[in-house]
């Protein structure tokens, strides 16, 4: 076998693994810090009926619009759409937490995005097929369940567990795995910036511009959506703006095709979080202001 394919192999295992035990951990933390019964609640928070039909409807519709206004290279194209109708990552809750968004509503979005987007795949790749016939194919729904809710909801459960069991261990737990976590995060980030810095150079003015106007264009929808307090419009804005990685590396895996993919759907994801960075640092200082009135 060629190197150059092993290392390419090398690196999408190494990103999946990442990805996966950022799932994982994401899960643990969330569950040992947020109580069960309030996420309950939370799915029944106005702001929760508002975002599922923004995320679920309004981004990837976004992302049709824009696709078709914009002279998009296929490729580029897409991968936009890709990310679109892939919703529900469960480390939005990390950027939330910074926000000062609520975490409620965040892990009641993540769970409920999570299966939708797995039910409703097969019928929304069939909008990617025009781009890539040969690319975008659903993998078996059993399998999306394995890779893509199981190492999200069994920690999380486990979180829970332990919490209500003995909340005190839960409370000393909480600070380590969430350093764990960020050390895996810096970890998987230095992995996507070192598999996507030698495709950088094919990102012209064209797919800046589409991935700037998907970004921002979905965050405010889902800040306009989360009515009116703060927190509900955070975790709206990030979760309409993350879409999961998880899912779009199975349905990159399922084919030869789309294993060559990887790199760019990395190169995709920081231009993406560069792109939201104007959004974050507005919304900061607009809740920041907001807690001094």
């Amino acid at each position: 076998m060629d190197t150059g394919v092993i290392a390419a192999l090398g690196l999408r295992h190494a990103v999946e693994f990442a990805v996966q035990h950022l799932v994982v951990l994401m899960g643990f933390v969330l569950g040992l810090a947020v109580d069960a019964s309030a996420v309950r609640r939370a799915m029944r928070l106005p702001a929760y009926a508002r975002g599922l039909p923004t995320v679920l409807l309004g981004v990837p519709l976004l992302a049709l619009v824009l696709v078709h206004a914009l002279p998009l290279p296929p490729l580029a194209a897409g991968i936009i759409l890709l990310m679109a109708v892939s919703p529900g990552v469960p480390s939005v809750a990390v950027a939330s937490y910074r926000q000062r968004g609520d975490l409620r509503l965040t892990v009641a979005l993540s769970l409920t995005l999570s299966l939708a987007a797995i039910l409703l795949l097969p019928l929304s790749l069939r909008l990617l097929s025009d781009f890539f016939p040969a690319v975008f194919q659903a993998p078996p729904t059993t399998r999306l369940i394995q890779r893509v809710m199981m190492p999200f909801l069994v920690p999380l459960i486990a979180g829970w567990t332990l919490r209500a069991w003995r909340p005190a261990l839960a409370r000393r737990l909480l600070r380590p795995m969430l350093w764990l976590f960020k050390a895996v995060f810096v970890c998987a980030v230095l992995a996507l910036l070192f598999i996507s810095g030698p495709r950088l150079h094919v990102v012209n003015d064209w797919m800046l511009l589409g991935m700037l106007v998907m970004t921002l264009g979905s965050a405010m929808m889902g800040h306009l959506a989360g009515g009116p307090q703060p927190e509900d419009r955070t975790a709206l804005a990030l979760a309409a703006v993350f879409g999961n990685p998880s899912i779009a590396l199975a349905v990159a895996s399922v084919s030869d095709q789309g294993r060559r993919l990887l790199p760019y759907i990395c190169v995709y994801l920081v231009l993406r979080t560069l792109a939201l960075l104007p959004y974050l640092l507005w919304n900061k200082h607009h809740v920041l202001r907001h807690g001094r009135t």
